[in-house]
C-alpha cells in the first residue's frame, strides 16, 4: 500500500480542483487542511452545531482529515460536537 497525501486523494476524487470556486454554495472548505470540497459528492461529512460562521455540516477531503478534526475540534474553532 502506498502512502498518499490528502491532496493526492482529493485530486483523485476531483481531477480539476481549480474548477471549484469557494463562493459557490455547493462548495465547502475542509476545516483541517483547507481544501475545497464539492458538497454534492462529498463522502466524509460530519453534522456539527452551528458555529458563529453559520456552519452546520462540515465537509472533509478524506477520512484522515475527518479523524483529525474529531480528535480535537477545538483546534479548528469548535468547542464541542
Amino acid at each position: 500500500m502506498s502512502d498518499s497525501s490528502d491532496a493526492e486523494v482529493q485530486n483523485a476524487l476531483n481531477p480539476n480542483p481549480q474548477a471549484l470556486n469557494e463562493h459557490d454554495p455547493n462548495v465547502a472548505r475542509d476545516p483541517v487542511c483547507g481544501m475545497l470540497i464539492d458538497k454534492r459528492t462529498a463522502t466524509n461529512t460530519l453534522a456539527a452545531p452551528v458555529n458563529e460562521q453559520g456552519v452546520g455540516t462540515l465537509y472533509f477531503c478524506s477520512a484522515n482529515c475527518k479523524a483529525l478534526f474529531e480528535a480535537n475540534p477545538a483546534q479548528y474553532g469548535f468547542s464541542s460536537l
